[in-house]
């Protein structure tokens, strides 16, 4: 990942394509290529989840009398790593980048409704990446799983920062599918073409709402545990220490909170690409 970061950064120098990219990509508000920046982000980070993989299916393939391929420390960080990438930095900017470039031309719209906030919910996003990333090479990822499970990623049991580098891109990751909710709603609810009544919307616009109103409802709980993880570890608050008065399984009721509906904003566009897809193409 790092010599494919570094090639990139001179094949983009060689080019002299840095300013190209900085006004007309990474300052855009045009949904479209705001779409494709988040699609390519999932890109990458498959790529890098897809190698994780590979890694520990090697490793439980000769884990019987035979080396390891990695050692047991960085089998739980690729564990970790691979989960939480593939939740929160592929699957979801896949299915975010899929929203903002096919919803608003079905509802005969130029933009979304907040154009700013759409660029500030990429970069939230870009930043968490960005965190995973740097964990490469700068410290040592969390071994806690996907899900951040106290007391183990408490101070008393993973002091590194590890579960610092989980926190905060989950948490940035969580604030900005929020803010690609709210603005998918907001949207949908507001910006339709004239005529065009609920019934009249088209199915794959049905199950961007549906989603978008579960990103902003349980992305929440999500943010919340995050955070108060966050203040346990860096302002020795106890919300989840069970022996000085807290409850992990607080932890765990609004990690699930989210954990379980987001299955469905993973699903839902994804049954709506089907049906149109499929309807479009088996017509006379």
């Amino acid at each position: 990942m790092v010599i494919g970061a570094l090639a990139v950064f001179a094949l983009v120098t060689y080019l002299r394509a840095w300013r190209h990219l900085w006004t007309e990509w990474f300052t855009s508000l045009d949904h479209k290529k705001i779409g494709i920046m988040y699609t390519v982000l999932a890109a990458v980070m498959l790529s890098r989840a897809l190698v994780e993989a590979v890694l520990i299916r090697t490793q439980q393939a000769r884990a019987i009398n035979a080396a390891d391929v990695v050692e047991p420390n960085d089998f739980a960080r690729l564990f970790t790593t691979h989960g939480s990438i593939m939740i929160f930095f592929m699957a979801m900017p896949f299915l975010t980048g899929l929203i903002n470039y096919a919803m608003p031309p079905q509802i005969d719209e130029c933009d979304m409704a907040f154009p700013y906030l759409n660029s500030i919910g990429l970069w939230l996003t870009f930043g968490g990446t960005g965190l995973m990333m740097a964990s490469l090479v700068v410290g040592e990822f969390s071994t806690g799983g996907w899900s951040g499970y106290p007391p183990y990623t408490e101070l008393s049991f993973s002091g590194g920062p590890g579960p610092d580098y989980w926190i905060w891109a989950v948490s940035l990751s969580s604030i900005g599918s929020i803010t690609v909710g709210i603005n998918v709603a907001c949207t949908l609810y507001k910006m339709r073409a004239p005529g065009m009544t609920w019934m009249r919307m088209p199915l794959f616009c049905w199950t961007s709402l549906c989603t978008a109103i579960l990103m902003i409802f349980v992305m929440r709980p999500l943010t919340l545990a995050t955070l108060l993880l966050a203040a346990d570890r860096y302002a020795g608050m106890h919300f989840f220490t069970a022996d000085l008065g807290g409850n992990m399984m607080n932890y765990v009721n609004l990690f699930w909170s989210f954990g379980h509906p987001k299955l469905h904003i993973l699903i839902l566009p994804v049954f709506a690409v089907y049906y149109e897809v499929a309807s479009t193409f088996s017509s006379n």
